[in-house]
């Protein structure tokens, strides 16, 4: 049955374009360009580069709690291999957040496997992330299970257990999570209007065909390019972080930003998310700060940290089974990158400035949307006023000498504005009568 998309209907619509106008109005301050940069900025001197100073007054505070590291349990069973020891809890920049992105094959309500893992850690104070991609068939650890999968710790134990999962094997304990699935993906792509995906290695035999080059993808294109298997999941988890780079880049651009709270509105009820409208809002400035591409590394879990691995069972199943100490690596590289300070490319100034005159655009359509749905005071009819009977002169008989008498205006009583007038004759007794000598 074909599932119905994609932005709210008219009545939600209005409700999140106002919800827009509020809240993005709020964050003028911190998204107005300051200027000149200055002279004692580290890295000026280099072209275009800018200084730019984020205004407090909506700063998020940082999401890194006082979690208590779990205590991991034991596996039910034994295991055709060895687990790892345990990764020690990593030392994570002040002010950084970790961010988990899943893409599961199945539709709410039931837990599908999660194709796609992907560890965003940003760190908000300096602006700068690091995107992990994490292959789904690579073998971790999974507490409480044994060994397995990581794209079944979804399905077998929801969110607790990808949490333990990544906190045994990579030492990262996960601040917010989003489970999207292939119908929001597609409904995404087509709501931005496509993607320009640069392929680098055709694919012939499923998509309909897409040769080496750009390629301008739909929804359902782009989400077989991401989907496509060939038996290589690192290339798959490669092409899978290639276009959640190009949809962020797209989504800062144009001030297409401004339409988070209907994409949100859109969306929500689809999702399984702990992320809140405001968590978003609010951050607003930061991701247009890391839309400096400079500013965001990226990292995959490639065959230089995995190898492959079969299974000792009949089934002869192939794994992706991590090298010793190289995760440990990999995550130590990725925290070392959003730990030193630099300064913003000129192109974050853009991406300010281009949000700015949508929000004022926004604000002044709502304005107008305002007032036509005013009522408007209608002229209403002054009350009905009889004229006043006036009687001609009276022509003077034939060898009269008096003058003739003259009728005198009479003003009848105006009659009630709620009646109209009357809609019978004046009286004859009424009317004036002249007198003769």
């Amino acid at each position: 049955m074909e599932t119905k998309r994609t932005l709210p209907k008219l009545n939600k619509l209005v409700f999140s374009l106002a919800l827009s106008v509020l809240a993005l109005s709020l964050l003028l301050s911190s998204c107005l360009p300051t200027g000149r940069p200055s002279d004692g900025q580290p890295g000026i001197g280099n072209a275009g580069l800018a200084s730019l100073s984020p205004s407090p007054t909506l700063s998020p505070s940082p999401s890194t709690t006082s979690t208590p590291w779990p205590t991991f349990a034991a596996p039910l069973e034994d295991m055709p291999t060895p687990a790892p020891p345990p990764a020690n809890p990593a030392d994570l920049p002040e002010g950084t957040s970790i961010w988990l992105f899943l893409g599961a094959e199945e539709e709410k309500p039931v837990r599908g496997r999660t194709n796609a893992i992907h560890l965003l850690l940003v760190n908000e104070r300096l602006s700068k992330a690091s995107l992990i991609s994490i292959p789904g068939s690579t073998y971790l650890y999974l507490p409480g299970f044994g060994m397995g999968r990581f794209n079944s710790a979804y399905p077998l134990g929801g969110m607790k257990l990808v949490y333990e999962t990544l906190a045994y094997n990579f030492g990262l304990w996960p601040d917010r999570y989003v489970v999207a699935h292939e119908t929001e993906f597609t409904w995404l792509v087509d709501d931005l209007d496509s993607l320009e995906v640069s392929v680098l290695y055709p694919i012939r035999d499923d998509c309909g065909g897409l040769p080496a080059g750009l390629h301008s993808m739909d929804g359902e294109k782009t989400l077989c390019y991401v989907s496509y298997d060939n038996d290589d999941d690192v290339f798959r988890t490669t092409r899978q972080q290639q276009v959640l780079q190009l949809l962020f880049t797209k989504l800062v651009n144009w001030g297409r930003m401004a339409r988070i709270p209907v994409f949100y509105a859109s969306y929500i009820e689809r999702l399984d998310t702990d992320i809140s409208l405001s968590d978003l809002i609010l951050r607003i400035p930061l991701a247009l700060r890391l839309g400096d591409s400079e500013r965001v590394k990226s990292f995959v879990l490639g065959w230089d940290v995995l190898e492959a691995w079969q299974l000792p069972d009949y089934s002869g199943t192939s794994v992706l089974l991590p090298r010793s100490g190289m995760i440990a690596q990999l995550v130590d590289q990725a925290i070392e990158a959003i730990s030193e300070p630099s300064a913003l490319n000129a192109v974050v100034l853009t991406y300010e400035w281009q949000l700015t005159q949508v929000i004022g655009q926004t604000a002044t359509v709502q304005a107008e949307w305002t007032r036509m749905a005013m009522p408007t005071l209608e002229d209403t009819p002054e009350p009905w006023v009889e004229p006043p009977v006036v009687l001609p002169t009276e022509t003077p008989l034939p060898g009269s000498t008096s003058s003739p008498p003259t009728a005198t205006a009479r003003a009848t009583q105006a009659p009630n504005p709620t009646q109209g007038p009357s809609p019978y004759p004046t009286p004859v007794w009424d009317t004036p009568v002249p007198s003769y000598p």
